[in-house]
């Protein structure tokens, strides 16, 4: 039986590798910190065995990938320490985490794994990054070209980056950056101002031989693909994803701009819909939660389970990827207040103390101590009110007294009693069905969470 590999990513260093030499089969050695600092991976430190594949990517001098290898040794040491020593077997293509997070499904990702030194891949996300940097693969783009020809389905068309008279269209520098194969959003100006077909770039900026009348000669090529149902302005700035873009208001004199994979979507499926945003079939925010001010600001995940046997597997799958330490409870109806913000207690000379709930306790920590409750469908989600109103940047009095005897004050400020950590989470376990959820919460309660189903195994 074959014994299962592991895969990991390593953020190194300039000098763990001699650049005088040729990097295949050179070995670097590095050592884990202490169990409890989060930087070093420690999780990922545990698990690693000799076989092991590994990425590294170099974090100075913006080289980005640098190459892939395995773990040739693990030793345990002094203090639980853990030495583990690298090969380096293949280069890879310089990628960039700014270039690897064009793509939103690697962009969370990206972030998580940039502050961490050792970090565990799933063998798909090796496999991904490893494609990429040996040229197999790469990541789709998208930009919007506003143009005034009539075009054709399946014709190749020569887009000039200048007006006649030499100056430079508005967002040129988007021009240097297409590269054969990005797909491409056409916009006519002249047909109610509305968006008319999809196509792709077929030639990365040049310079063509000189054209008489025209100053400057430097083009793109593209091929318009087909036709899709017009959507207007006025019906793409009611969309929730592309509503105030700079690019798609009425006054927008804007030629060429780049534009997310999920901005495209949209426009795709507002064609497919008669300029309707169609309802909503993910569950990357539901139908009744408003805007926040904050969009990264979610500190809420509800996992949706439909199996129980399933739910805690998820989660720690989920803290995996992010390097997060759990500290799992259930919850019950009984789940109370007292439990999250703490309460005051007698010691065992009779002397109250206060004693921390989970938010108040876990929330400042460093250490990416993600509170996990399982059966979240059983907690009245009120008690998160105190929680929530400091999300929405309220100051809030929490029933405990400071060393002067004064009430303490919990916000969002910088001097706040309680250090607010807007990367801590609250990881909510839940066997409730989408429907079921979005009659269940509030819509302030859903405007800070993130709701992630949980694909079941066939």
């Amino acid at each position: 039986m074959t014994e299962a590999v592991n895969y990991f990513w390593l953020n190194c260093g300039y000098t763990r590798w001699n650049h005088n030499e040729p990097l295949i089969e050179q070995t670097t050695l590095f050592e884990s910190g202490a169990q409890f600092n989060p930087s070093q991976g420690f999780r990922a430190f545990k698990k690693a065995e000799i076989g092991d594949k590994v990425i590294f990517y170099q974090v100075q001098t913006d080289t980005g990938l640098l190459g892939l290898g395995e773990i040739t040794s693990v030793q345990t040491g002094a203090q639980n320490k853990i030495r583990v020593t690298f090969r380096f077997d293949e280069l890879l293509k310089p990628l960039t985490i700014d270039f690897l997070k064009r793509s939103e499904a690697l962009d969370y990702r990206m972030n998580n794994m940039k502050e961490t030194l050792f970090n565990q891949l799933t063998k798909e996300e090796s496999d991904f990054f490893v494609a990429l940097g040996q040229g197999q693969e790469k990541l789709p783009r998208y930009f919007f070209l506003a143009e005034s020809e009539a075009f054709e389905p399946g014709e190749i068309y020569t887009i000039y980056t200048h007006t006649y008279n030499g100056i430079k269209r508005n967002g040129y520098h988007f021009y240097n950056q297409l590269e054969v194969g990005d797909n491409l959003v056409f916009y006519n100006r002249n047909k109610n101002q509305a968006v008319i077909g999809i196509g792709e770039v077929t030639k990365h900026i040049h310079e063509k031989p000189p054209i008489p009348g025209r100053t400057n000669s430097t083009a793109i090529e593209v091929r318009y693909d087909k036709n899709i149902t017009p959507v207007t302005l006025s019906q793409l700035n009611k969309h929730p994803k592309l509503k105030n873009l700079y690019f798609l208001q009425e006054n927008a004199k804007q030629a060429i701009a780049s534009m997310s994979q999920t901005q495209y979507d949209a426009i795709i499926d507002m064609s497919k819909n008669d300029g309707v945003n169609k309802p909503f079939e993910t569950i990357n925010q539901p139908v009744h939660s408003e805007q926040t001010k904050d969009e990264a600001l979610k500190p809420f995940i509800l996992l949706v389970v439909g199996q129980h046997d399933e739910g805690l597997k998820a989660a720690n799958e989920l803290l995996d990827k992010t390097n997060a330490n759990p500290v799992i409870t259930t919850g019950h109806p009984d789940f109370s207040e007292e439990m999250l913000y703490g309460k005051y207690l007698p010691n065992e000379a009779g002397a109250l103390y206060y004693r921390e709930g989970f938010i108040t306790h876990l929330m400042p920590k460093n250490d990416k101590s993600y509170l996990v409750i399982d059966n979240f469908n059983r907690v009245d989600s009120d008690i998160f009110q105190t929680y929530i109103n400091v999300l929405e940047g309220y100051e809030v009095t929490l029933p405990r007294y400071n060393k002067d005897g004064q009430m303490i004050i919990w916000s969002r400020q910088k001097d706040s009693f309680y250090h607010f950590n807007p990367n801590w989470h609250i990881i909510g376990i839940t066997y409730d069905d989408i429907d079921v959820i979005k009659e269940k919460y509030s819509a302030q309660f859903l405007k800070y969470t993130r709701i992630v189903k949980v694909k079941q195994d066939k």
